[in-house]
């Protein structure tokens, strides 16, 4: 049975699913920040007792479904950051928020690199665009996913 104390995490894991896959323009698309990486390293620093790697794994098997795209490309990037979050995560804590955000860029330019890879070698080249902008917009929208989600954290008396 889920506690319902924890149920606010699965709920923001509902709403990112929500934002990656609302429809965008063309131009639009390929500057999308990969919520489901956000919200996970997030989450994963403030509970990660109870955020961990099958959190992402599932996670990502989710979002590859809604995208349609190779089952287990997303989930394997999210892991591969996971596991980096969850080493680090007590370091990363402990930074400002423009410190954290070269942190969330590097973790987010990972996730990138690993997706792309597998579109390589499935035959589809990403282009540099692609491989940049995403992380970008992550990096600069953390700020306002951090302070969201730690308000909510408190509100739900999460710890």
């Amino acid at each position: 049975m889920i506690n319902l104390r924890y149920l606010v995490i699965y709920l923001s894991l509902v709403v990112c699913l929500i934002l990656m896959i609302l429809p965008l323009p063309d131009w639009v698309q390929t500057y999308r920040p990969n919520w489901a990486a956000l919200i996970l390293i997030y989450w994963s620093m403030a509970l990660p007792k109870k955020v961990g790697l099958w959190f992402a794994f599932f996670t990502g098997l989710l979002v590859d479904t809604l995208h349609g795209t190779l089952l287990g490309q997303n989930a394997l990037a999210l892991v591969i950051i996971m596991f980096i979050n969850l080493n680090l995560y007590q370091r990363i804590r402990v930074l400002s928020l423009p410190q954290q955000m070269f942190y969330i860029y590097s973790l987010l330019f990972i996730n990138q690199g690993v997706i792309a890879w597998i579109e390589g070698i499935m035959g589809r080249p990403t282009s540099l665009i692609t491989f940049l902008g995403a992380p970008v917009i992550g990096m600069l929208i953390w700020p306002w996913v951090f302070v969201i989600l730690r308000d909510v954290r408190r509100k739900a008396m999460l710890g």
